[in-house]
């Protein structure tokens, strides 16, 4: 059984980005069948933000350690290298919402 996973996307200004990002994180959330809420945040932010998430993703690079499953999606952006990027990503959001 699967639980619903809170996901962040952080970005720099926490608008433009992360609300692009959002929407590629949601398909493949479908695809792999995964139960989440996502959120976005500012990069200023992100560790604020994190509190309550259960994936931290973000569109800029991050080097803090948030106690978390972090990941950059900037190919969700880009475009380039996607498809390794959405099975990277995807199993990662099924092996946290099959922990429980």
């Amino acid at each position: 059984m699967t639980r619903k996973i809170n996901i962040l996307i952080a970005c720099g200004s926490g608008v433009a980005t992360s609300t692009l990002a959002s929407q590629a994180v949601t398909e493949i959330c479908k695809t792999y069948e995964v139960n989440a809420t996502i959120e976005t945040c500012s990069m200023k932010t992100i560790e604020d933000s994190s509190q309550n998430a259960d994936v931290v993703l973000s569109t800029n690079r991050y080097e803090k350690d948030l106690g978390k499953p972090y990941m950059s999606v900037t190919p969700l952006i880009t475009g380039i290298g996607t498809d390794k990027l959405k099975e990277q990503l995807g199993n990662l959001l099924k092996d946290v919402a099959n922990k429980t």
